[in-house]
Order: structure tokens, then C-alpha cells, then sequence
């Protein structure tokens, strides 16, 4: 799918510029000669990005801008003038601009920027939920199942949502922990505000601490622009910390000044920025053990472990199969607009009770979905089930590769368009 690209500039040749720059990488770019003629534009067609001179003949540029972040919030704005001034430039970027490029800049400089903001934008609308998403997507009634030990799990959410102590959740790989950690943040006070997650295990130490944290443009290599943290973006909502005993011993120590100070410090910046949020975390791993071995700050397990969460494996609680099964069979139909198949047969179910599961509902989910894709007929039969629990035992971790995957195609799709 092509990237749109709206540039708002009064300058024939500036428009000229940017639309061949673009175009000759593959984006759809309109362009508009004023202020007005653009915001009608954003109101007409989907835009990804908007390159946004800030003297305009009709319009100032910051009143665009205004307008735009408030009608259009995931649309990426780059701000461009002339007479860039520092105190210009901060009061663009707190109105919502995602970097500030002046005039006259290099072609390099513009693909550069634009591939940066759809990046940004691609990993904050997977790690960012609103609250209006959150709610139509998640909740305790998302946890499946009808055993003692979910029925009692869900219980246990309930009351530990109405603090704001720091929650730790513990469980194999696929048990679901981020999936009670939206269901702790829905359930509580706080449900009106964003849900943040920071995956600490899929990032490289260095970037971490600037996920958490945020940086100022010059402050390393790399950093163009200023950039908020995760902590800010989840001010007055909920930082869902995952696989976060992946932290170097440096990150632990920032993170724990913050949980007891509720402020942090960008990268580069010594401005204090007070933060509310409530924390969320999840290991996979014994933190015990890592303590004891000196890879985790013992106070910080203190901090993170207020109120303890561990979830069952699905071996642990096999009555709830056949009800998660048949969920992912509705589910995946709908979600395929598939007929067939209408029902698993018993033999089939059997098999999957007698399975060990060691990807736990993950697995059974993806199990499902290729039962669903490649089933014709009305029973999912135990040949369509064994086949794909073979393969998943062999491989226990290859969804989570094939996720990781997808992430780096996105990426590359979107280099390869804007390729500088």
C-alpha cells in the first residue's frame, strides 16, 4: 500500500521539489498552495504524512498544525520554514510536530526524516492503545475460560485493579500476560487514559533506556529529533514493562529512580518531568534466580513485585481447551469470512486435550488458524490438528519469529519506498 503524503507550502518550486523527491520513491503525494486547501484535503483522503511549510499567505502554520493534530492525531506532521528559530521550533514540536526540517535542505535530509516519523509511528500505534481502542478490544471478559483457576484469576484482577500498586505477572511464554495486563488497566481507574507497553525484550539495551525515557535531538548518534519516552506518553495511564528482566543493570537503576521519585529526565536533558503512571511488568523468567546471579537489582524487584500475578500453563488448566478452541474457531471464521469448518470433531478435540501445549494458548491460537485457513470441510479433523501440533512442538518458538518477521518486512517496506 502506497504511503500519501500532503505537502502544504505556498512555494511552487518547494512543492515541486518535494513531490519529485517523493513521488520517485513510490508515495502518492498531493500537494496544496495554502493552509485551508489543505486541512479540506486531510478531511477528503487519508493522509500518512504531512510536510508543512509554516508561512502560509491565508493561514499561520502553527494554526495548521493545531488543526490537523486535532482532527487528524495519526497523521504525522514534519514542520519546514525558512526562518527557523529554537523557541519556533520547541513550539512546534509541543504542538505535535514530529521534527522540524529548514529550508533549504537536502533531498537526503527529507527521505531520512520521513522514513524516521513512519517508523516512529508504526511502533507507537502497536505499543499505544487509547482508551476507546483498548475498551472495544480488551477486558476481563477477553480471558477464556471457565476452570477454578481463571475463574479465580479473574477475580484476583478485579480487586488488584483498584489500586495503583505495581503488578508483576509471571508465566511461560504464551500464557497471556499482556493480555491480564490490559484487562488490570481496564478494570481500573486509570482505563481513561492510555496503555503503554515497552517490549524489553525485543529492543537492544541502548534504545531501551531511550523507549523509557525519551531523548533530546544531538544527545547520541542517531537522535535528529526530540523524542517523549514511554513514561510520558503513559502519564496518567499504565506502562506495561514486558519480558522486563531482559533490562541491563544501568536501565534497571534509571527505571527504579523513577518508580521512586515518579519523575524522569530525557537523554540529553537534565528537565525534570514528573509522571503518574502505574506500573505493569512481566518475566517469563525466575527473578529469584536472576537476583541471585546478579543480573536484577533486588530493590527493584521489590518496587515491581506489589502485588504478584502468576499465570497457570494451559497443561495446568486443560478443562478450558475445548472452550479456547471453539473461541478461535469463531473467532478466526469471522475474521476470514470462512463457512467451513463449523465444528471440531471429538476425536480431534481429544487429541488436543492429550497435547502438552508447551506454547501454551499462543499456541493453540495459531494452531487454530491454520485449522481454520486450511480446513474445507464442516470438522476440523484430528489430521488438521496433529499436523499443526507437531510442527508447533518442534518449533515452540516460531510464532514469535514469525512476528518478529513481519516487524522487519514492515520496516523494510517502508525503507524500500523512501530509499535514501
Amino acid at each position: 500500500m502506497a504511503i500519501n503524503i500532503l505537502v502544504i507550502d505556498d512555494d511552487p518550486v518547494m512543492r515541486d521539489s518535494c513531490f519529485q523527491i517523493l513521488s520517485r520513491k513510490g508515495c502518492d503525494v498531493l500537494l496544496s498552495e495554502n493552509g485551508q486547501n489543505g486541512l479540506n484535503q486531510l478531511k477528503t483522503k487519508k493522509i500518512d504524512v504531512v510536510i508543512l511549510d509554516l508561512k502560509l499567505p491565508d493561514m499561520k502554520g502553527l494554526d495548521v498544525l493545531k488543526k490537523i493534530k486535532k482532527s487528524n492525531k495519526e497523521t504525522v506532521v514534519i514542520v519546514i520554514t525558512g526562518y527557523p528559530t529554537v523557541d519556533f521550533s520547541v513550539k512546534a514540536m509541543k504542538m505535535g510536530a514530529y521534527d522540524f526540517i529548514p529550508k533549504p535542505f537536502t533531498p537526503n535530509m527529507l527521505r531520512t526524516i520521513v522514513v524516521k516519523a513512519l517508523e516512529n509511528r508504526r511502533r507507537e500505534a502497536e505499543t499505544i492503545y487509547s482508551p476507546r481502542v483498548l475498551m472495544s478490544l480488551q477486558g476481563i471478559d477477553a480471558i477464556i475460560g471457565r476452570s477454578p483457576v481463571i475463574t479465580e484469576l479473574k477475580q484476583f484482577i478485579k480487586k488488584a485493579a483498584m489500586s495503583d500498586c505495581s503488578v508483576l505477572i509471571t508465566g511461560e511464554t504464551g500464557t497471556g500476560k499482556e493480555l491480564i495486563a490490559r484487562a488490570l488497566h481496564i478494570c481500573g481507574h486509570r482505563k481513561n487514559s492510555n496503555f503503554v507497553t515497552v517490549d524489553s525484550g525485543g529492543l537492544p539495551d541502548t534504545l531501551i533506556e531511550s523507549e523509557l525515557f525519551g531523548h533530546v535531538k544531538g544527545s547520541f548518534t542517531g537522535a535528529i529529533s526530540d523524542r517523549i519516552g514511554r513514561f510520558e506518553m503513559a502519564h496518567k495511564g499504565t506502562l506495561f514493562l514486558d519480558e522486563v528482566s531482559n533490562m541491563s543493570y544501568h536501565v534497571q537503576s534509571r527505571l527504579l529512580r523513577a518508580l521512586q521519585e515518579h519523575e524522569i529526565s530525557r537523554i540529553g536533558s537534565g528537565q525534570i518531568i514528573p509522571v503518574d503512571v502505574r506500573i505493569i511488568s512481566a518475566t517469563n523468567r525466575d527473578l529469584d534466580t536472576e537476583i541471585k546471579k546478579g543480573d536484577f537489582r533486588k530493590d527493584l524487584y521489590y518496587r515491581l513485585n506489589v502485588i504478584l500475578i502468576h499465570l497457570p500453563t494451559l497443561r495446568e488448566r486443560r478443562e478450558d481447551i475445548p472452550v479456547l478452541a471453539n473461541y478461535f474457531l469463531s473467532h478466526f471464521r469471522k475474521k476470514m469470512g470462512r463457512t467451513f469448518p463449523e465444528r471440531i470433531s471429538d476425536k480431534a478435540l481429544k487429541d488436543m486435550m492429550n497435547h502438552h501445549w508447551p506454547g501454551n494458548v499462543r499456541e493453540l491460537e495459531n494452531v487454530m488458524e491454520r485449522a481454520v485457513a486450511l480446513c474445507d470441510e464442516k470438522e476440523v479433523n484430528p489430521f488438521r490438528i496433529s499436523g499443526n501440533m507437531s510442527s508447533s512442538i518442534s518449533e515452540p518458538h516460531m510464532i514469535k519469529e514469525d512476528l518478529t518477521r513481519l516487524e522487519d518486512v514492515e520496516k523494510e517496506h517502508i525503507t524500500k519506498i523512501l530509499k535514501i
